[in-house]
Formats: C-alpha cells, sequence, structure tokens
C-alpha cells in the first residue's frame, strides 16, 4: 500500500537534490518524514553535534501531493534512508554531445514518488523519474522505520543575533585556504570579525609550522540586522558552516545567525515559502577556542540551566529523543599531540647533541684478528678466558713464561725455508 505520493517538478527534483548533497555533508543517513501539509529531511552527524533540517511545503515544488495514512502512521509517516542511493537517483544526467537540441538533453523532467510500507509488503522508496529525451528509469530503494531525532532550539535564551545576505558570506569564506577547521565569530565596535584557525603541526619535520590565523572584519552596515553583545566570541565547525552557506548561496536568501554563549548552540536559518532550513551546530567551549584567551570571554552557562539526566526507565528510542531534544551536546575534541623537544624551541642544549656510535660505524671499524686457538667457537673462548681472568688472581712472572711458551709450541710450523723466499724481495736488505 502506498502511504506516499508525489510528483515532482524539474525545479523540485533540483531543490531535492541540492538538500541530499547538503545533507551528506553531515551525514550518510537521512531522516525522512512526511504528513499531509509537509515533507521533512533531516540529519545528525556522528558526533551530535550538528542537526540540519530541510521542510518542504507541498506548493512551488509538488504537482502532486498525497498524504493516506493509516494505523500508526496515521498522523505521519518517517523513515531513514542512504543519502548517497538518494543523491544517485535524482542526479542530473547532462548529454556530452553539444551537437544535440537542448530539449533533447537527458536532464530529468519530472519525478513521480511512492513510499510503500505496510503488513505483507516491502518496505520500498519507489522513484519514477521521465526524462526529457523520452527515457523512464524506475528506482526501488530499501528503507528503515525509524523515529526520526529532532533537536531543540530556544529562541528565548539566544538574545544575539544577526542577519547578512548568503553570498556575502560565501565570498568572505573564499578568503580562506583549505585546511581550516575552526572559525571564530566576534564583534569589535562596528565591525564583525570573522577568524579562522589551522590545527598546529607537530612533528620531527615540520618545527616551524604553527596555526594559520586569518581574519576578515566585515562592516556592521553590510548586516540587514544585527543585535549582538561586543566581545562575544563564537567557535564553531568550518566544515559545518561552509555546508550550510554554500547551500543558502544556491537559494540566494539571506542568512540569520541566533545563539547566547559559547559551549551553547548556534542557529542559521533562511528559507522561503517552498522550503524552510534550520541548522543547529554546537560551539566549541572558550577553553577549548584556539588563539583566544578563557579569562577574556563570557564564562559557560551555570550547570542549573543544563537539561536533567535520563531515567533509565526509559526506552531507548524515546531516551535518545530526549537526551537530544535539548540539544545539549558537545563537540569531539582532539587532545593536542605531545610537545617534543624539536617541535617547541629551535634551540637546544648542546649536550643533546653529543655524538654516538652507531653498531654500524662500529662493525665497519672492527679490525680482523688471526685467533691461534683451536676451539670451534673462538668468540666463546674469548668470553671464557676473560671471565677466568677476572676471577683468577693476577699470575706471577713463572706462570706467565709458562704461558708464552705454551703458545709458542701452539703455533704453526713455517712451511718453508728462509733461503727460499729471500729472493721474492719481500724482505729489505
Amino acid at each position: 500500500m502506498a502511504i506516499l505520493n508525489f510528483t515532482l517538478s524539474e525545479e523540485g527534483v533540483t531543490a531535492l537534490r541540492d538538500a541530499l548533497i547538503c545533507l551528506s555533508k553531515f551525514s550518510d543517513d537521512v531522516s525522512l518524514e512526511a504528513r499531509k501539509d509537509s515533507f521533512t529531511l533531516t540529519t545528525l552527524n556522528v558526533t551530535k553535534s550538528a542537526y540540519a533540517s530541510f521542510k518542504f511545503g507541498p506548493g512551488k515544488f509538488f504537482s502532486r501531493y498525497s498524504f493516506q495514512g493509516t494505523g500508526p502512521y496515521r498522523e505521519k509517516f518517517y523513515c531513514t534512508l542512504f543519502i548517497r542511493s538518494l543523491i544517485s537517483i535524482f542526479r542530473s544526467r547532462t548529454s556530452v554531445d553539444t551537437q544535440r537540441d537542448v530539449e533533447r538533453h537527458t536532464v530529468i523532467e519530472k519525478c513521480d514518488v511512492a513510499v510503500e510500507d505496510g503488513e505483507g509488503i516491502s518496505s520500498r522508496f519507489i522513484a519514477r523519474i521521465v526524462f526529457r529525451n523520452g527515457l523512464t528509469s524506475t528506482h526501488r530503494l530499501p528503507f528503515e522505520v525509524a523515529v526520526p531525532v529532532h533537536a531543540k532550539f530556544n529562541k528565548s535564551d539566544s538574545p544575539h543575533h544577526w542577519v547578512i545576505a548568503s553570498r556575502t558570506l560565501r565570498q568572505l569564506m573564499d578568503h580562506f585556504g583549505p585546511g581550516i577547521d575552526l572559525l571564530d565569530i566576534n564583534t569589535d565596535g562596528d565591525h564583525v570579525n570573522f577568524t579562522c584557525f589551522s590545527e598546529k603541526t607537530v612533528s620531527e619535520d615540520a618545527v616551524l609550522k604553527k596555526p594559520l590565523q586569518t581574519s576578515i572584519a566585515v562592516e556592521a552596515d553590510e548586516f540587514d540586522d544585527i543585535d549582538v553583545e561586543d566581545k562575544l566570541h563564537i567557535v564553531i565547525s568550518v566544515k559545518d558552516f561552509r555546508a550550510i552557506i554554500q547551500h543558502a548561496g544556491i537559494t540566494g536568501n539571506v542568512i540569520s545567525a541566533r545563539y547566547s554563549l559559547p559551549a551553547r548552540p548556534i542557529q542559521f536559518s533562511y528559507g522561503s515559502e517552498a522550503i524552510s532550513c534550520e541548522f543547529l551546530v554546537m560551539t566549541v567551549a572558550p577553553s577549548e577556542a584556539p588563539g583566544q584567551d578563557a579569562q577574556q570571554m563570557p564564562p559557560p552557562p551555570p550547570a542549573s540551566r543544563r537539561p536533567p539526566n535520563l531515567t533509565p526507565q526509559m526506552s531507548a528510542p524515546r531516551a535518545s529523543a530526549s537526551r537530544l531534544g535539548a540539544f545539549d551536546l558537545r563537540p569531539t575534541q582532539q587532545a593536542p599531540p605531545p610537545a617534543t623537544h624539536n617541535s617547541e624551541s629551535l634551540f637546544v642544549d648542546e649536550e643533546s647533541w653529543e655524538p654516538m656510535r652507531d653498531e654500524e660505524e662500529e662493525e665497519d671499524n672492527a679490525r680482523l684478528e688471526w685467533d691461534h686457538s683451536a676451539e670451534t667457537n673462538p668468540a666463546e673462548l674469548r668470553m671464557k678466558s676473560m671471565m677466568h681472568q677476572t676471577a683468577q688472581p693476577a699470575p706471577d712472572a713463572n706462570t706467565e713464561d709458562a704461558a708464552s711458551a705454551n703458545l709458542e709450541s701452539q703455533a704453526l710450523e713455517p712451511t718453508q725455508n728462509m733461503s727460499e723466499v729471500q729472493n721474492l724481495a719481500l724482505f729489505p736488505d
């Protein structure tokens, strides 16, 4: 039984594809929630530090929308799908042959979607896509029925806010190169500073690499509306911020930000009559923000304002929803690598540069000597001899003469007479 049926126009297919691409930068899965008057896509990243939501109205992007909820889905239907599979379904397939008529390009003209689920029916997301060149493709994607998790945000507890054109933010982020991890947003008089930091590289081959700091000052006149406490620092993930402003730039709408204090979530929102976009991103605590003095930043909210702990009687889905409902999330912070002697300073004590003998060098400088012993293992014989000399008292002169005579008796006998080798010029006159 088809619980949900709708038809996306060409513009609606593009809007859905852009939303899925943005959501894929936060997570691999997307939650679909359908009601009689709305169609919503949401996701939460693995570290539970960023939440994204796209709510479509049944108007501009839908030429047909029908929700037939029955049984447990009387009010709404929800499921979880793999984002990359959906993106591959709705991607544009433009022909590379420029000689063809533009109207014959294999771009999507419309898309009919049906969601089937029920007793004895395989859960399927079925998309029937009609292309301009006359082709029709049908895709069946399985899904998992799972309750979506929504992050809540209380605007009344977030007095600081500003509104600016998304195009301005995209141009601003173009000034920051790759390898940037954190973005510090702070006010200083009539300017709003956007400062980026890159991680410190600590290794034996990169002593001089330190955190790169780049700051862009934007005049307050560039904002449509702004009301922020002076000297307030908010630090967020650059990866999340880029994903947000890239999608906002496609829609061409102004973007609004609202927040309270560090270590609390910040809300970015924008939209139109056809789509509403909302993002909640956890900010970094002052003690974890690079390049900032924690004494100069407002303290985190008191513990009394934090949501209470979960009760053990709650089921797993309800407990998860309750835990994330207040969005009391903390980003995963990786501890910096341990400091090394070479990475912290260019100057070292001379004692640390004392030359040491290498084993290979000792082997190269070793002398090859002839062993007069008749033992099969000369090395063992020398070791035993040294141990014996250490344990025994020093011998007297008579003992040394006897030992010398014994060694001479064990020496090899000459094989030639001296008169036979004198003519070989081996011995000088």
